[in-house]
């Protein structure tokens, strides 16, 4: 298994982003349908859509039209749509983002409204459920692995919604803007129409937000809105980013401390690892004033800064932290498990054209089965060796 950078896609919100917009782009960019009737029919088989090629401005685009049966046209509560969720459990990335997503979007109403358990409003529309459903599987087919964006477009005037008049913007939108911290910046176009919608913009959170995207433009789509504004294009542009690159772009987020026992650290390490950092580790280092300390360095993709972040806030004494932009080249490697008379034991091995130039047994593999037959773990790691070194080649 060759380990490298996968595609990455930028989208250009010139006029707004909405869930039928993202979708339509994506699908625009090579999403086949059948992957996306698939999950849904795990819904409900007689869920639908209709596809257009239609003009956006000088664009030519794709508008997704969702057709539902009439026991879907409701206003559902927020346990009702967390468990649609339910049905597509079998497909992890769908599910757990849904999941994320749907409590994204109720975290804000609650936030909006200061109280708890308020009603999802406009946003229990089954239309909600839909664009969260074929926004994550459309990603998961492209093989999608960082996402860019441009900044959200801060239109003027007033729209009505449930609750009466409101700004263009509507104070959840604003809300999910301000908790992800997605760029803005102020547009005359389109007043009074909601360009930026609450659902297209929680789509919003697995970006890297002011981050910049690298690669070469493969593929364009484009994906339609709606209405069709004179003067203006409401739509979105996709980019499909390739690269030849090995290096996949990372962060370091290091602090150092001299007040904390060191008994903490391995809790720290723990916990950043359990939200999913690639790595973590401590150095003994020298004080300007001379004070023995250690520096605690986090490396990990960068939608998780703030989440690590507030860990070291929380867990450790620090009162700040270093964060570092780094491309880390991840060379070429395989994971292989043989049979030794302890167990079975998985070997990482790497490879330099294809060819093998080393191999290092798994630690956890090793350890367990140094447990099991109470015998030296530096056996068991000399024992895969010499038997990943009697395999024919």
């Amino acid at each position: 298994m060759k380990v490298k950078n996968k595609n990455s896609l930028y989208f250009n919100f010139y006029s707004g982003v909405s869930g039928d917009m993202l979708i339509g782009s994506l699908i625009d960019l090579g999403v086949e349908l059948s992957a996306l009737k698939e999950i849904l029919g795990k819904i409900d088989d007689r869920l639908s859509f209709k596809i257009k090629n239609v003009k956006r401005g000088v664009n030519n685009c794709t508008l997704i039209e969702p057709e539902f049966p009439k026991e879907l046209n409701k206003i559902f509560n927020w346990n009702e749509l967390t468990n649609f969720g339910n049905f597509f459990k079998d497909e992890k990335f769908v599910h757990q983002n849904f999941n994320e997503t749907i409590e994204l979007l109720k975290k804000s109403e609650e936030n909006v409204h200061n109280e708890v358990d308020t009603k999802p409003h406009e946003l229990g529309n089954f239309d909600t459920v839909f664009d969260i459903v074929c926004f994550y599987k459309s990603l998961e087919y492209l093989g999608i692995e960082n996402l860019y964006h441009s900044g959200i477009p801060f239109s003027q005037g007033e729209i009505e919604i449930d609750h009466g008049t409101v700004s263009s913007l509507a104070p959840v939108t604003l809300d999910l803007i301000k908790n992800l911290r997605i760029p803005i910046y102020t547009t005359k176009k389109n007043p009074n129409f909601e360009m930026c919608t609450p659902t297209g913009i929680s789509l919003l959170k697995n970006f890297n937000q002011n981050d910049v995207a690298e690669g070469v433009i493969s593929k364009i789509g484009y994906g339609a809105g709606t209405k069709d504004f004179k003067g203006s294009s409401n739509s979105v542009s996709v980019n499909l980013l390739s690269s030849n690159s090995d290096f996949k772009l990372l962060n370091i987020i290091e602090t150092n401390i001299d007040d904390m026992s060191p008994e903490f650290i391995p809790f720290v390490f723990e916990k950043i690892l359990e939200l999913g950092a690639n790595d973590a580790w401590a150095q003994n280092i020298l004080m300007k004033k001379g004070r023995p300390a250690y520096k605690i360095s986090v490396l990990c993709e960068k939608k998780l800064n703030d989440k690590v972040t507030d860990l070291f806030k929380k867990e450790t004494s620090t009162f700040g932290v270093r964060i570092l932009d780094i491309k880390r080249e991840a060379f070429d490697r395989i994971i292989e498990t043989i049979s030794t008379k302890y167990g079975e034991i998985n070997l990482k091995i790497k490879l330099d054209s294809g060819e093998i130039i080393g191999a290092y047994p798994e630690y956890e593999d090793c350890k367990n089965l140094s447990k099991v037959h109470n015998i030296p773990l530096k056996v068991i790691f000399d024992e895969a060796i010499n038997q990943f070194n009697n395999l024919p080649r």
